[in-house]
């Protein structure tokens, strides 16, 4: 019996983004993948962590190049099938990514276009740079976990935004505003827990408002809470908040924006290639947008360990 030739690419498309932007844009951007890019495959998400099982079994069955049709949480998931495989190593893999989520926050870093055919094309053309990438070991219902992290984490604040984001998402909700307006509405419930946050020769044990490690430079729908993120720099960009009143933040707001955050002084920035957080109660915790589980959390730091499709524009600090 003959063997039949893989297509070069494997894409795995992602419906639900967006709030069924995929199922709406999908034929749109296939049409786009069979004009530009011929040769591929393709497979739909059916449920939440079904692209991590579409990309080990796409690299099991010989795919080293795939794209991500979807969101940031699609994305993560895709990142984290080439990590859970082991075929080949994970520089073997090479990415694209087709941004049809809320935020689409990974693609800022690289000046990836927004615009499906100049995406296709940067596809194409795969001009590539080696990412870093976050390993997080954390606990879900009591039981230890591992992600991976692509883009950015984030515990305190950050986190309590992210899951009232998730769950206005789950109701039908979309838009732009939806983490400003989260934003805004945790302020107002939210109190900060102790925490001890142990970094490099840092160690800190006191009230923690917001914690934020990156990667990548953006979240939340163009928040750019690590401005100076090198993603191939083999550190975290970290972002600490110990304690900000809500006027301020309010006051502020625009910083988050503007890549200005680090200038306010009750805005600390670090470095490191390790970070562990613990507490008493539970802190919970947000990955490229999607809410997990609770502390304590342990942040590493795998260096330049995943191929990845950039935009004409990039490069790195």
């Amino acid at each position: 019996m003959k063997n039949i030739a893989l297509a070069e690419w494997y894409v795995v498309v992602n419906p639900a983004s967006g709030t069924g932007r995929g199922s709406r844009d999908w034929p749109q951007i296939r049409s786009l993948l069979e004009t530009h890019l011929p040769s591929f495959d393709f497979d739909l998400t059916q449920r939440k962590y079904h692209a991590v099982e579409l990309t080990v079994k796409a690299i099991r069955k010989g795919y080293r190049r795939i794209i991500c049709v979807g969101g940031d949480g699609t994305h993560n998931e895709v990142v984290n099938g080439v990590f859970i495989q082991d075929v080949v190593s994970t520089t073997d893999i090479t990415l694209g990514f087709i941004g049809v989520g809320t935020g689409n926050d990974w693609a800022k870093t690289y000046m990836l276009p927004t615009d499906y055919q100049e995406s296709v094309m940067a596809i194409k053309e795969c001009s590539t740079f080696v990412q870093d990438v976050g390993r997080i070991d954390f606990f879900e219902s009591r039981l230890p976990q591992q992600r991976y992290i692509a883009n950015m984490a984030g515990v305190g604040f950050g986190a309590e935004v992210a899951l009232k984001v998730n769950k206005l998402k789950e109701k039908g909700q979309k838009g732009k505003f939806l983490y400003l307006f989260s934003i805004v509405k945790t302020l107002f419930t939210y109190k900060p827990s102790v925490a001890n946050v142990r970094f490099d020769e840092l160690s800190y044990e006191g009230e923690v408002f917001n914690l934020t490690l990156g990667i990548g430079k953006y979240n939340g729908g163009g928040v750019m809470q690590a401005p100076e993120a090198d993603p191939g720099d083999g550190l975290f960009d970290i972002t600490f908040i110990k304690k900000i009143s809500r006027l301020s933040l309010l006051t502020n707001m625009s910083k988050l924006y503007n890549g200005n955050i680090l200038k306010h002084p009750k805005v600390l920035s670090y470095q490191s290639a390790v970070v562990e957080v613990s507490s008493s109660s539970d802190f919970n915790l947000e990955v490229d947008g999607e809410s997990l589980g609770t502390s304590p959390f342990t942040f590493s730091i795998v260096p330049k360990c995943i191929k990845v499709v950039v935009g004409g524009g990039f490069s790195s600090n």
